[in-house]
């Protein structure tokens, strides 16, 4: 709706969900620019035509439509068709100038009815109630393919009443049909037990199967676990034997090293009471080499003299040949006893490592004897 304000000026609102066109009269007639909602200006309009916008709804419409069509058993139905559609916005500028406002009235209900009849046509009365959205589906498509390149889409298409034009045939199609899907019931219930019967002896099928490879795999399972455990079992015996073996031949290495050890010991023992007994019969020799008879001699002189202590004079050799001076009197040969002999006289022996002097006879006591006894 254009509006004029005191000042000549012009004006008119887009509204929402709407889209315009301008059209100026004095300026080429309708411009290709799409307006989005909005108040716009016309411009001057005070004693002249200032042109419009023209508007269009772009949201989704619904128009319901009626068809008569005799389905493929050549029955006559009453069918009412609903038809969701719009213009496409972005060839808005098209749509104006090829069909125009009533687009719907010039392109989509007369396609749409068409389009009904034909797919109609082809379905009977009882599979088309079984099956609305297939049919539906094939009704849409038909549009759309009639209406390409027309500006405007359809949304969807849908059946929302079915009639036959006479009673008889409805009731006598509705009792077929009441028929028909008891059939299809026990079918589908005889089917779904077979279904379930089928399922069942698969299941138990599976499960022998799934039994049959379990009780296998554990049967390969135990003899691979039976083998490595012999099979380790063996290792570890030829280790064990292999250990023994090493130290068996470490105790004959040791024992043998022992007995080298005990060899070189009594080579070495032997070896030096070997050497201390030819030190000794070096020593003795060295001794036995070193004595001669004079020095057994001054030997014998030294031991009688530590045996006879000190005041103790000793004579070797023939005391009866002594000079008879060196007796007490009444120890001289010859001489009459002068009383009993309270202790011996003193003689001169000789003594130490030199033959008998008087500078070497010591005093000893020694006991009366007869000359020549």
């Amino acid at each position: 709706m254009a509006v004029t304000s005191g000042t000549g000026c012009g004006r008119q609102a887009v509204e929402p969900g709407q889209r315009g066109l301008r059209y100026s009269p004095h300026d080429g007639g309708v411009k290709p620019e799409v307006l989005q909602p909005g108040s716009y200006s016309l411009g001057w309009c005070l004693f002249r035509d200032c042109g419009y916008i023209e508007s269009y709804d772009v949201t989704y419409q619904t128009r319901k439509e009626s068809v008569f069509t005799p389905s493929s058993e050549g029955l006559a139905m009453d069918v009412n068709v609903v038809v969701t559609y719009r213009p496409i916005t972005s060839e808005l500028f098209q749509l104006h100038s090829e069909i125009g406002r009533d687009y719907y009235e010039e392109i989509i209900g007369p396609e749409a009815r068409s389009a009904s009849r034909n797919v109609l046509a082809r379905h009977s009365y009882t599979t088309l109630v079984g099956n609305l959205d297939k049919v539906e589906d094939e009704i849409e498509e038909e549009v759309r393919r009639r209406i390409r390149n027309k500006h405007v889409e359809v949304s969807s298409i849908t059946l929302e009443k079915i009639k036959y034009a006479s009673p008889e045939i409805a009731n006598a199609v509705e009792k077929r049909l009441i028929g028909q899907q008891e059939a299809a019931r026990q079918k589908a219930a005889i089917e779904a037990q077979a279904a379930r019967d089928r399922t069942a002896l698969e299941l138990a099928a599976a499960q022998a199967k799934l039994k049959a490879e379990s009780d296998a795999n554990q049967a390969r399972l135990q003899n691979e676990i039976a083998a490595e455990k012999s099979k380790r079992e063996a290792e570890l015996a030829l280790l064990h034997a292999k250990n023994q073996k090493e130290v068996l031949q470490q105790q004959i290495a040791i024992d043998k090293l022992e007995a080298e050890q005990k060899v070189i010991r009594a080579t070495a023992q032997t070896r030096e009471r070997t050497l201390l007994a030819s030190a000794k019969a070096a020593e003795m020799r060295a001794d036995a080499s070193a004595h001669t008879a004079y020095t057994v001699q001054a030997a014998g002189y030294e031991a009688l003299g530590k045996l006879g202590g000190n005041g103790t004079t000793i004579f070797l050799g023939d005391w009866s040949r002594a000079p008879q001076f060196l007796w007490p009197r009444q120890y001289q040969l010859g001489a009459p006893p002068t009383g009993p002999v309270d202790r011996p006289a003193k003689a001169a022996f000789p003594t130490g490592t030199g033959p008998a002097t008087s500078t070497n006879l010591l005093p000893a006591t020694v006991a009366p004897r007869v000359p020549g006894g």
